[in-house]
């Protein structure tokens, strides 16, 4: 468990925060020089204008970096038009890395 967390920290020291015109991206991760992934993070997507409101800065990226939204409930829909739904809770849990 606490191996999951050092891992965790030393992620979240390497993120940056961006806004995408007037949207915002909850997270920009960085790894090495030239490997950067989009994140966003939402505790559900259960209605539609929550759903809207997560995905749409991912329409507005012009780069083709990898996009995820992190959420906390059961993800039924795996991937979106290219975006990766991941529940959060498995990803730190299976020791997952963004890829």
């Amino acid at each position: 468990m606490y191996q999951n967390w050092s891992i965790t920290c030393f992620f979240l020291r390497k993120i940056l925060y961006n806004l995408i015109g007037d949207l915002e991206c909850d997270f920009i991760a960085r790894r090495g020089i030239d490997e950067y992934f989009y994140i966003q993070v939402s505790k559900n997507i259960d209605d539609k204008k929550t759903e809207e409101r997560e995905y749409k800065p991912f329409y507005k990226i012009k780069q083709m970096y990898p996009n995820y939204l992190f959420v906390s409930d059961l993800v039924l829909q795996k991937n979106v038009d290219g975006i990766k739904n991941i529940n959060i809770v498995d990803f730190i849990y299976n020791e997952e890395e963004l890829k």
